[in-house]
């Protein structure tokens, strides 16, 4: 993927409220369990660190996943958009996901740091 079709693949503010209201999109924070002890999560989303996104993802059976974050396994083509503290890490991890053949992922540019500026 090009660094072009990348920029495409980004996600503001907007579309994070949107997504909150649509059961079939996915948002994963990927920060570490301290920064979620500290903040809360992303509301709507699950929280899967960083290091453990892409295992999770490929390792877990469906019904483990269920167990564990008590939502559905996404498919590779379910519309994913990962969060961290500014949007660094989980564009990190969207080009890792990516590479395993999630194709619809998306990065919340500005991250935990955006959605508390603007609460």
């Amino acid at each position: 993927m090009c660094e072009g079709d990348k920029k495409a693949l980004n996600v503001y503010y907007k579309d994070i409220l949107e997504a909150q209201k649509d059961d079939s999109v996915f948002i994963i924070d990927v920060r570490e369990e301290s920064e979620i002890d500290e903040t809360g999560k992303l509301p709507g989303s699950i929280h899967i660190p960083m290091g453990t996104v892409a295992a999770a993802l490929t390792n877990l059976s469906e019904a483990d996943f269920k167990a564990i974050f008590d939502k559905e396994k996404p498919l590779k083509n379910t519309k994913i958009i990962l969060s961290c503290r500014s949007g660094t890490r989980s564009a990190m991890v969207q080009d890792e996901i990516q590479k395993l053949g999630y194709n619809n992922v998306y990065n919340y540019v500005g991250g935990w740091l955006d959605w508390e500026s603007n609460q």
